[in-house]
């Protein structure tokens, strides 16, 4: 009996230390993942994947699963859009329906993103086109040339430059260094940046620049980086043959393909201008609920990093400005600067045309900023258009920036 009574103890205790082992797994890996002590197991790209197939459908659902470990969690997730807006802007792709359409807004100060929509006219199946950085930067990546020329201190916004030709072609003859005949004519980098002329940002790349510098610039404006973000973001692609002025001017006027992003990248580059020079991580979730109400996740305002110092920002504000009062964008903002309210709105942008194949059309971009010195957003509009246009992308960007800032004067005198 006692030999028998003995075998049994011992298998109650393996039965209990097998419940044990049991009980305690449970606890690791179904109990705690709900209790908000564990939100920081959920990672940005974990989220980025749990959303991913929503997104190539223009939706964001009530209820995302999340994998973080060995673990799939169903949470309920807290947008940062602003659903006014997010509106406003579907409504309007499906007015004026381009063949391809994106359009994305950002808080500034916070990576938080108000507003994304990708729109096809066909409703063909292609993904979400704010998300991609498969198109061409054009004229937008003046931006990173006179960034990199103004905070190496090697220009500024009074800077001269003598050129020929006209403004958006760029030929080599138009290049020569020592070329100044009598009928060149000679603009400011203000001037050039607003109008978009090729041939004085060609100039600024093989004279005033070096090319291991704007490719620095490239890099700290995010391409060839990886975005940290809880969307599934492509990084954008910036390649420069030094070898070859040619090329290089090219690159840094923005007429050429070798420089692709995607519209986040766009408004984040903005985004940074208008943040005294720093680019915040972007983000969509605000937080993450378990099924019980408790928070698992919330998101954390994060810098990518400085891309350019306080009083270089001040000057590009300046170029871009000068974009939507006298330059490439104007008439799309014409009648906007003229309303009273609008004036205590400060507005400034880039744009950029050129034809792309990935998908095949002329593409129009519109990349820029608006602040009332308390909010400050970032935002890019993109559209294609196979052969008929249909809208400007900075008309698009006009009708946000009014409508978000029209919603925040009325929400201030409530």
């Amino acid at each position: 009996m006692g030999q028998s009574e003995g075998k049994s103890q011992k298998r109650f205790l393996v039965y209990l230390g097998f419940f044990a082992v049991t009980v305690a797994i449970f606890f690791k890996w179904v109990i705690l993942p709900k209790s908000p002590s564990r939100q920081s197991e959920i990672s940005k790209a974990s989220i980025a994947k749990a959303i991913e197939a929503s997104l190539k459908e223009n939706l964001f659902p009530d209820w995302l699963e999340v994998q973080t470990g060995l673990r799939r969690l169903k949470l309920a997730p807290t947008y940062s859009l602003d659903l006014l807006s997010q509106h406003k802007m579907e409504k309007l792709f499906s007015q004026y329906r381009p063949d391809y359409g994106a359009f994305v807004a950002v808080d500034a100060k916070t990576g938080a993103i108000l507003s994304l929509v990708s729109f096809t006219r066909e409703n063909k199946e292609i993904g979400n086109l704010v998300l991609q950085a498969t198109f061409p930067a054009a004229s937008v990546f003046k931006v990173v040339t006179a960034a990199a020329a103004i905070d190496q201190r090697k220009a500024d916004p009074n800077t001269v430059v003598a050129y020929t030709g006209a403004n958006h072609t760029l030929y080599k003859r138009n290049l020569l260094q020592n070329f100044n005949p009598r009928w060149a004519r000679k603009v400011t980098l203000r001037e050039a940046f607003a109008r978009s002329i090729n041939s004085v940002f060609g100039k600024v790349g093989l004279y005033i620049l070096k090319p291991e510098e704007l490719a620095e610039y490239a890099k700290r404006f995010q391409f060839n980086q990886a975005i940290n973000a809880d969307v599934p973001v492509q990084p954008g692609t910036f390649y420069l043959d030094a070898e070859d002025k040619y090329k290089v001017a090219e690159a840094a006027s923005g007429f050429t393909r070798v420089a692709q992003m995607s519209p986040l990248q766009g408004a984040l580059m903005a985004a940074s201008i208008v943040n005294e020079g720093i680019m915040m991580e972007p983000f969509v979730v605000e937080s993450l609920r378990t099924e019980l109400g408790e928070i698992a996740y919330k998101a954390e305002v994060k810098p990518l990093g400085q891309v350019m110092n306080v009083e270089t920002a001040k000057n590009l504000r300046e170029l871009m400005r000068e974009t939507v009062v006298r330059g490439t964008s104007q008439k799309s903002f014409r009648d906007l600067l003229r309303k009273k309210k609008a004036q205590q709105i400060e507005m400034g942008g880039k744009t950029g045309h050129l034809t792309g194949l990935s998908p095949k059309g002329n593409y129009d971009w519109f990349v820029g900023y608006a602040t009332d010195g308390k909010k400050q957003i970032a935002l890019a509009a993109l559209t294609i258009n196979e052969e008929n246009w249909r809208v400007k992308s900075s008309y698009l960007a006009r009708q946000f920036i009014e409508g978000y800032f029209k919603k925040i004067q009325i929400t201030e005198r409530q």
